[in-house]
């Protein structure tokens, strides 16, 4: 059951100790896919690539490389959007998002167009009915969803939150984040699509999770320990017996934790890997001693 999964990090410019010194921009992704098969797209959250950047990194990465891309923050709704207004249904921005990544779809490297509503996206009918339209914004393409409000998958609606993404042909989301408040979402464990599971851990720093005016980095700062991991294995393990194929990311973004945090999780799981830089694997290891 090794071969349908892929576990990388979300982004590959925020680990910057991962890589050794000298080592430019456009040098970062072809050195992170040595060690990794996948990696979720960020930065097209805050802009739409461009068809030649997105070639860019198809070139740039072996032939079994996968990205998971976010869609653009307009299609999205963001934290700063006041009131309870669902985004716009815009399909020309839909349009143009997708004729940039085409160059990812057409080389087979592209896994998932991929949707995180942030903790203002309640769980309300207008914002139910938006979420059932994604497949028609992407057509071409698999979508998957991420809730980051508990009242999508609390006790009274995890049920038929899995049932509507089920229904619509999407992909959830799991996730492991600290459980505190409503901008949390528990780990609840969901097959909607047979095609795609996606598990991202996001760490369980309790004392930086709604510190918004922080960097992403201080927030997601967590060191993941062999115990925590280890509550994942069942879910892990099923959903790979579940899904055709399985993408796991780390959103621990602080300094180099996301690679050594993947590293660990394909150690526990005795999956094969390139082995870290010996300096960053000493210092892996003389973390958990």
């Amino acid at each position: 059951m090794t071969k349908n999964i892929r576990i990388g990090t979300s982004a590959w410019a925020d680990h910057d100790p991962f890589y050794p010194p000298g080592v430019r921009g456009s040098e970062q992704l072809p050195y992170y896919a040595k060690f990794f098969s996948i990696v979720e797209v960020n930065m097209t959250y805050y802009r739409v690539p461009t068809p030649k950047v997105a070639q860019g990194w198809v070139d740039r990465t072996p032939d079994d490389f996968t990205f998971d891309v976010k869609p653009p923050r307009e299609l999205t709704s963001t934290p700063e959007t006041p009131g309870d207004e669902p985004p716009e249904p815009d399909a020309d921005l839909a349009q143009q998002f997708s004729e940039a990544i085409k160059p990812i779809h057409d080389a087979g490297k592209l896994g998932a167009v991929t949707f995180q509503f942030p903790p203002s996206y309640r769980n309300t009918e207008k914002h139910q009915e938006y979420i059932k339209l994604l497949p028609e914004l992407f057509p071409e393409y698999h979508v998957a969803v991420e809730f980051r409000r508990r009242d999508w998958l609390d006790d009274d609606h995890a049920e038929q939150t899995l049932q509507l993404l089920q229904e619509s042909g999407l992909s959830y989301t799991m996730a492991d984040e600290p459980q505190m408040g409503t901008g949390s979402v528990p780990p609840v464990y969901g097959i909607t699509n047979p095609r795609l599971s996606i598990i991202r851990f996001h760490g369980r720093n309790y004392e930086t999770w709604y510190n918004w005016k922080g960097t992403s980095r201080d927030r997601f700062n967590w060191e993941y320990s062999n115990e925590e991991l280890e509550e994942w294995l069942p879910k892990i393990q099923s959903a790979m017996e579940a899904a055709e194929t399985v993408h796991v990311f780390f959103n621990t973004n602080y300094a180099d934790q996301g690679p050594r945090n993947a590293v660990r999780l394909m150690e526990l799981m005795d999956l094969p890997h390139e082995p870290l830089p010996e300096d960053h694997k000493a210092e892996q290891q003389s973390m958990f001693e």
